[in-house]
This record gives structure tokens, sequence and C-alpha cells, in this order.
């Protein structure tokens, strides 16, 4: 107290009280119309992840941007050959939409992150919305469920706005080095451990799926998966310095390779996506995976929330 008393005196001695003041950060985006942009932004997704028309892939190239959009035209396109049932589960709500997150000022993207949910179970899905060069536009770069009992720790309140994640410098690993710590971890067989990050229910699906399919096949041919780390998609740093919620991309490559002529039937989705109707020797699927990760200061990061889309294939 008595230090900072006298950099007051100091401060008015010398003329120039507002030298070395901190002000007070500004969001990108005022709060009444981040929620406004957030509201318009994800009911025109909705109803383009359900447009089956000739004009649906416009409508969702408005809505949506890179791994998300090539994700969502697969889910669009896969539509005819889902039931009732399965479409009504992935129903997103239209509204009752959060903003937890909103980017500075200075900090480019501009970026929103957004908490909705599923319109049947009530599930939270978390959204990242990034604005274009205008800062009038903003697009679904990621959309990705929650993982269940997952928690998204507390950002800075959207009235200040959270900072940009940066270089990644202060958190206990980088994002890259998150993410290249989850495809390892993934990888069939010979999954590498990791101490960087919780094991998580997302992963181990994954990991109990790719062993399914492998015994599945074992008497006629080999399976393997491979998780290739893309890009970070955007992310905020978390309140007080704690750390940071990251949107990432891999893509995700499922190869089957049979001993001998072998007549296997494809899903639905990959028929739908690329015409194949009939697997005979071999085949190499590829699937998106949205992952959100938050990151620590200090500790291991863990998985908040992930989503594996199908997008395309080949097959003989």
């Amino acid at each position: 107290m008595a230090a900072l008393a006298t950099l007051a005196v100091l401060s008015a001695c010398t003329g120039n009280a507002d030298e070395g003041a901190e002000s007070t950060p500004t969001p990108a985006v005022a709060a009444t119309a981040a929620a406004s942009t957030a509201d318009s932004t994800l009911k025109a997704a909705v109803a383009a992840l359900a447009d089956t028309s000739p004009t649906g892939e416009a409508a969702r190239e408005a809505a949506f941007t890179g791994p998300a959009l090539e994700s969502a035209n697969a889910w669009a396109k896969t539509l005819p050959g889902k039931t009732a049932q399965q479409k009504a589960d992935a129903q997103l709500s239209t509204s009752g939409a959060e903003v937890i997150g909103v980017s500075r000022v200075g900090d480019e993207p501009k970026q929103l992150i957004v908490q909705t949910s599923l319109e049947k179970s009530k599930a939270a899905v978390l959204a990242l919305l990034v604005g274009d060069g205008t800062g009038q536009e903003f697009k679904v770069a990621a959309l990705t469920p929650m993982l269940t009992e997952a928690r998204v720790d507390v950002l800075d309140a959207t009235s200040i706005g959270s900072e940009a994640i940066g270089s990644g410098e202060g958190l206990a690993i980088t994002p890259e080095e998150a993410t290249q710590a989850l495809a390892d971890s993934l990888r069939y067989p010979d999954p590498e451990e990791t101490a960087a990050l919780v094991e998580d229910p997302f992963s181990v699906q994954l990991r109990q799926s790719a062993a399914a399919q492998a015994k599945a096949i074992a008497a006629t041919g080999t399976f393997s998966q491979s998780h290739e780390p893309k890009e970070v998609l955007g992310g905020l740093r978390l309140k007080d310095g704690s750390g940071a919620i990251v949107f990432t991309h891999l893509v995700r490559t499922d190869n089957i390779a049979m001993r001998q002529p072998t007549k296997l039937t494809p899903s639905k989705d990959l028929t739908l996506l690329t015409g194949i109707k009939q697997i005979t020797s071999e085949a190499s699927l590829r699937s998106n995976q949205i992952v959100a990760l938050v990151i620590p200061a200090t500790g291991a990061a863990r998985v908040v929330a992930g989503w594996d889309q199908l997008v395309g294939g080949t097959g003989r």
C-alpha cells in the first residue's frame, strides 16, 4: 500500500497522472450485439444443416467456414440415410444460446464462444464464431457437443472481453502440442500414453471403436487408424490467466486392407458421400474431428467437447 501511495504522489508531482495506468479492456463486440449475432448465426447454421435443397450448399457457405463447412456439407449429404430418431437426436436448439466469451479489440479475427444445446436431450454444445475481415459478419468455425460432465472454466466477462491465445505462452503446453498429444494417444494400433492430457470419454470411445473394428475383420484383414493435427481454429484465455479454451481440427483416417477378396457393405453415410456400395479389397475413410480442449496454466489439459464427422473416402 505504501509503495502504491508513493507512486501516486510521484505521478501527481510530474503531472502525468495517467502514465502507466492500465486502461479497461474493450470487447471486440458489445455484449448486446454479441448475443444478437450468436442468435442469428446459429439459427442460420441450424437451418443450413437441414437444407438438402439446391440452395442448401450456398446457405452453408454463408453460415460455416473451414473444416466446419466441410463437415456441415457432409452432414447434409448424409441426411437422406438417417432415421427420424437420428435426426431428432442431432437437432440443435434455435434458442437459449449464451455467449460465454468475446475476444478483445485489436485481436483478429474477432471471436465469439457460444454455448448452446441439443433440442431433445438439452446436452450442451460449444460453438466458435469467427468474424470476417470487416467484423460485420460471423461464421461458425467450430460446432462440437460437450462431453458428459465436462465444464468450461470461466472466461472474462463479455463486458471487457477475453485475451487471445497467441503463441500459447503461459499455458502448460501450447495448443499445437496438446493437439499432437491427443493425436498420438488416439492412434491405432499402438496409441501413445501421455501425461499431457486427462483421460476423457471422447478418446476412450474412439479407441474402443477402433479396437472393435480391428477385431471384426481380424480373420480376413487389418484395420488401422491415424489422427493428423491440422490447425488451431481459435479460442480465448480463461479468467485470471488460469489457462485457455482452444478449438482445434484433426483429420482421422481409417484404413482397411483385406488379405483376400471379401464383400463388405459400407455404411450408408459412406455410400451417400462417395457412391461406394461395396468394398472387396481396401478402403480409406476420412473424418473431420473438431475438438475443444481446456489447457490450464499448469497441469494436464482436458478435452471438453468433440465432434467426429465422416467427410469422404475411397474404396475398391
